[in-house]
């Protein structure tokens, strides 16, 4: 149990870092905590059904290819969008307003998911030595696997893919299947290429791609930004906007929760904390109820 509970934290110190910075990513205002949170969960959840697939269906491990973008980018990405989609189709405004909102939502989703998948790399590769009482062997190993995790990988995918699914929500007819299309292929394409390059490339290659697929979410975001209607709020508002291209009115947004022009965002900051204690406590229980589902599921179908 304590190796149990110590791989747990310790994988996840870095995520939930990257978590806190997903979450302060729009300047213009804060989201529900709350919400972010039950994305983080369901991401974390949404190991069972990938693992109940990989059971029923024959998929290659071995690497190559297929590996990466078949068993691991298309089955895993395609349960993370299905669970996404069915999310945002119960969050009304304005805990869904703009597209970025979605980016961080669907970041937060695959943060989850990704810090289960770090616990099982950690913990599966520390046992071993832990359970044969070799304590040098026990440290390399557990600080390597920690290491190794630390980069990002599933939440770059899904915030990259959550602008794209961002607009087409917010995109009438046809552009909206356009846009839910590429935010696919983006998921599915950037996942394998991380586990091509993480495999066959070595750390500077997959560094590179990491720091290549952060570059390409701060255009994304700072697009997002221009077209948000928070930030059209404040024109209008200051006289230098004179025209509303959206469907809801100033007001609306003006008294959206979270956003507090002409101060600072606030909102989601006061939810946070509460919420983090809440989760760290109940956090090697979430971990345990995914952990004994998908021995569960290993023993039934097997």
């Amino acid at each position: 149990m304590e190796l149990f509970v110590r791989s747990i934290y310790f994988s996840s110190a870095v995520a939930l870092g990257y978590l806190f910075l997903l979450y302060r990513s729009n300047p213009l205002r804060r989201l529900p905590a709350t919400t972010v949170t039950v994305c983080f969960v369901v991401g974390m959840l949404g190991v069972i059904p990938v693992e109940f697939i990989r059971l029923l269906v024959p998929l290659p491990t071995s690497g190559g290819p297929v590996t990466a973008f078949v068993t691991a980018g298309l089955v895993e990405e395609g349960v993370k969008f299905t669970l996404m989609w069915g999310l945002i189709r119960r969050f009304a405004f304005p805990d869904l307003a703009e597209p970025i909102d979605v980016a961080i939502y669907f970041g937060a989703l695959g943060l989850g998911f990704g810090v289960y998948e770090d616990f099982w790399y950690v913990f599966s590769s520390a046992y071993p030595a832990w359970s044969a009482g070799n304590v040098a062997e026990f440290h390399t190993v557990f600080a390597g696997m920690i290491l190794a995790r630390a980069l990002p990988g599933h939440i770059l995918f899904d915030a990259l893919a959550g602008f794209l699914i961002g607009w087409a929500w917010f995109s009438p007819g046809r552009r909206r299947m356009w846009w839910t299309l590429a935010a696919v292929v983006i998921a599915v394409g950037t996942h394998g290429v991380y586990d091509l390059v993480a495999r066959y490339g070595g750390m500077i290659p997959l560094i590179t791609y990491i720091l290549f697929l952060i570059g390409i979410f701060i255009y994304l975001r700072a697009w997002a930004l221009t077209q948000s209607p928070f930030r059209a709020v404040i024109e209008l508002i200051a006289g230098e906007r004179t025209t509303w291209p959206y469907s809801r009115s100033p007001v609306d947004y003006l008294f959206a929760d979270g956003f507090a022009w002409p101060g600072k965002p606030h909102g989601g900051m006061f939810q946070l904390f509460p919420v983090v204690f809440s989760l760290l406590i109940l956090y090697p229980l979430l971990f345990g109820v995914v952990y004994l589902i998908n021995s569960g599921l290993a023993l039934v179908l097997r």
